[in-house]
């Protein structure tokens, strides 16, 4: 019998292909005009079956992560999905998608099952038009990433401590507000963030939080300097 929440991906898919899956809106909506004057990249939402022993409450998934070194002059100290930039070469959103986690991760693409892909969206901040990819690994190796300076740690995180109500928060900083994750390391916010919010929710996965709370972000903490310490 599939993993539940393996189910629950395909029927995400299922309503993809349907025509019945609610994009993200907000500044990420996809607008064609302004996505044909961005860059074109991909990231990938990999899940794997949880490890933590004990660990019951749904979904029972552990989702891949990666944290930004925070020597990087974009986005340094960010906590990410893999991804990267679609290339040349690349065969299209899932080739990028499976070559930049690997380069990110050091998880091989014949660890990888793809699922499908979700609607673009665009991140404004940046100028690029993001393809979320969604993955499935019944098990994984030892994660070792091989992206020199790039990363600076790979994060398996169990999506249930995600949605953990104590976990949540709407993040600000310099007047924006994004979805908010707390993690060990830092917080999961911005674009990722409201990636995870809205992909969660469609999946029917979310937990009731208190959506009142707030989580004020200073630069230092954007940039990742406590990572530095």
């Amino acid at each position: 019998m599939p993993h539940a929440a393996l189910t629950d991906l395909l029927g995400l898919l299922a309503r993809v292909h349907e025509g019945r899956f609610v994009p993200l809106a907000g500044p990420h909506a996809d607008d064609a005009q302004l996505a044909a004057t961005f860059r074109r990249a991909a990231v990938l939402a990999l899940f794997t079956p949880g490890q933590t022993e004990g660990d019951t409450e749904p979904p029972a998934v552990d989702l891949f992560l990666v944290q930004r070194s925070p020597a990087l002059r974009q986005h340094p100290g960010q906590i990410a999905l893999p991804g990267g930039r679609i290339e040349a070469s690349d065969d299209g959103p899932t080739g990028a998608a499976l070559r930049e986690t690997e380069e990110e991760t050091g998880i091989a693409r014949h660890h990888v099952q793809l699922l499908g892909a979700l609607p673009q969206v665009l991140v404004p901040v940046s100028s690029f038009a993001v393809t979320p990819v969604l993955g499935w690994a019944d098990t994984v190796p030892p994660t070792t990433p091989s992206t020199d300076g790039e990363v600076l740690h790979t994060l398996r995180v169990p999506v249930a401590r995600l949605l953990s109500p104590t976990a949540r928060a709407n993040v600000l900083l310099a007047g924006h507000r994004s979805a908010g994750f707390r993690v060990p390391s830092g917080w999961v916010w911005g674009f990722t963030g409201n990636l995870l919010d809205h992909l969660f929710t469609e999946l029917g996965w979310t937990r009731p939080w208190d959506r009142a709370a707030e989580h004020l972000m200073t630069w230092d903490e954007a940039r990742g300097a406590q990572l530095r310490e």
